[in-house]
């Protein structure tokens, strides 16, 4: 069996509260599942390609409803472990309102995820694959979450295959000083390494203009593509050929989460492709439609991305 990338790491339920309100007033909340890697697999499939998300859920009817949800939007589940006596991770989400931040909420501790072992990994799709995908969170979530990433880009790059990493660091499940050297570990496999500015800063240290910064972190990793995303200026990607700035698109927010995951999924058709550069408008164009749906996945097309690079969409489209 051969797919066009995979992707390892966590599912969550997702709880968000309706725009406007706040955790202490709560009373209604809409029910949906995101998680970084499971949310690139969705807008990977979503355009066509065939996308192996590896993982585990709990045995229980939320886990299977991740499958049934995920299954549905075109992901292949059949290597996601169902793990007996566990749970599934959920986090809540209070919609932000500028300059009100959004705020979220996590309780995902011992999810069934972090049970998941090097033997439950299919190793020979992933050395066949056209790419792999893989996020700072997952080695953040576990000791054994944190040896089967490293194991997972290892073993990729060892079979040729392109490592897509999203350094994706979150303060709450470990520090910068814990995270750094697994972080850096990870990103001197990778074919491509996605950072936010902030996190170039917080985590590694790296200062000065975007830039400057984006060719610090390609020395640091020594990947062929370093991209670097700067809020609603856009994003700035450096390879052997120097740097590509992208600028941003004007947008209203509806909901700003899985928003980076979808600049991520446009980078990783790049790797699939092999020219990631020609692909950073694209994931600039899936990173604003997803600003403007509810929910984490991206859900579009190509016509879509054709529209907003083009400019030519109208405000209703009839």
């Amino acid at each position: 069996m051969s797919v066009d990338v995979v992707t390892l790491g966590e599912a969550l339920l997702r709880l968000s509260l309706p725009p406007g309100s706040r955790f202490s007033e709560l009373s209604q909340l809409g029910v949906s599942i995101g998680g970084a890697e499971s949310n690139v697999a969705v807008a990977l499939a979503q355009l066509g390609y065939s996308v192996a998300w590896v993982s585990a859920v709990p045995d229980n009817d939320l886990g299977r409803h991740v499958l049934m949800r995920l299954g549905s939007l075109g992901v292949d589940t059949q290597f996601v472990g169902v793990v007996p006596d566990a749970r599934l991770g959920v986090y809540f989400i209070e919609p932000g309102s500028a300059p009100r931040p959004t705020q979220v909420i996590y309780d995902r501790k011992e999810a069934a995820v972090t049970r998941l072992e090097s033997s439950d990994v299919p190793w020979a799709v992933v050395d066949s694959a056209k790419a792999v995908h893989i996020t700072g969170i997952t080695p953040a979530l576990s000791d054994s979450l944190r040896e089967l990433s490293i194991e997972f880009t290892k073993r990729a790059r060892s079979s040729e295959v392109p490592v897509c990493v999203d350094v994706n660091y979150r303060s709450r499940l470990w520090g910068a000083d814990e995270a750094k050297p697994v972080l850096l570990e990870l990103c001197q496999e990778a074919t491509l390494v996605i950072v936010t500015e902030e996190d170039a800063r917080d985590v590694f240290g790296f200062k000065g203009s975007p830039q400057d910064v984006v060719r610090y972190a390609r020395d640091a990793f020594s990947a062929e593509y370093v991209a670097l995303t700067v809020g609603s200026n856009g994003a700035i990607l450096c390879d052997t050929e120097g740097i590509i700035e992208q600028p941003g698109i004007e947008a209203v927010v509806i909901d700003r989460i899985g928003s980076g995951d979808a600049f991520a999924a446009g980078l990783v058709l790049g790797a699939v492709k092999g020219d990631v550069a020609s692909y950073l408008p694209t994931a600039v164009a899936m990173a604003v439609l997803k600003l403007g749906i509810q929910g984490d996945h991206f859900l579009g097309s190509q016509d879509d991305i054709d529209g907003i690079l083009s400019g030519a969409l109208r405000e209703v489209s009839r």
